[in-house]
């Protein structure tokens, strides 16, 4: 059965409902690219979400989708480099891969408003995207970070109870874009109040001397992290999950 297709109707009315003005700039819709089967993965996030309810979320692209944790995709289009360290990571814990690679924030957007999170209350969301809208999409620092202002409103509306996590875009290996990355993160950080939404660049784990590029290490090719990358990455973000949420 073809699955339902919000239409411009539909999402106007969601976001009338939580007050959320979007920049012109973004639309959210459903993934258009055809590398893998995005509206399977989208139906099994749902699909999982009716009877697990995840302690963490990871909301991100093929950096999160490459990595570990459920649901795992049944045609293995997307290969996983860091199923031990995300098992690491969150232990007896339960987590969902919310990573759809390829994806715009824009796709993010949908999948919230499309229901990927109906019935859940997560105690922390993380959220890890924009390195595709700013290479991608060209998108400036500024225009990138008002896109992820409006999917951090609409967590905050749709999961008042969950507190954000939003990390900072992860260094690449090609030089044009380490200060869009620079510039990209600090207008990311002064998204977060400290209370709901916090912020952390762990991008220094990617880094070796003075250099803003990712070392060879820890990436597979311009962005996507090797095992070690991803061994980095956990050991980045545990200290931040561990202050905000004193449960972890």
């Amino acid at each position: 059965m073809t699955p339902h297709i919000l239409n411009e109707e539909e999402i106007g009315g969601i976001l009338r409902q939580h007050g959320i003005a979007l920049p012109a700039t973004m639309h959210p819709e459903p993934h258009q690219r055809d590398q893998y089967n995005w509206a399977a993965r989208h139906a099994a996030i749902k699909e999982r979400h009716r009877t697990v309810k995840p302690e963490y979320v990871i909301l991100g692209d093929s950096i999160t989708h490459c990595w570990g944790g459920e649901p795992a995709d049944e045609d293995r289009k997307m290969p996983r480099h860091g199923i031990d360290s995300w098992n690491s990571l969150f232990q007896s814990h339960t987590a969902t891969n919310m990573g759809f690679g390829y994806d715009y924030v824009d796709n993010a957007f949908y999948r919230i408003l499309d229901g990927e999170l109906t019935g859940t209350s997560p105690r922390v969301i993380l959220v890890l995207i924009g390195t595709n809208d700013i290479d991608t999409l060209g998108l400036t620092p500024e225009t990138c970070a008002a896109h992820t202002s409006a999917l951090l409103q609409l967590l905050r509306a749709t999961l008042p109870e969950s507190k954000i996590l939003l990390l900072g875009i992860m260094p690449r290996t090609e030089p044009r874009l380490a200060p869009v990355i620079r510039q990209t993160n600090e207008a990311y950080a002064r998204l977060a109040d400290g209370r709901h939404i916090h912020f952390a660049d762990c991008g220094s784990c990617f880094l070796e001397g003075d250099s803003p590029l990712a070392c060879t290490r820890y990436v597979l090719d311009e962005a996507h992290p090797s095992t070690a990358g991803y061994e980095a990455m956990a050991e980045a973000i545990r200290p931040h999950l561990r202050h905000i949420d004193p449960q972890y």
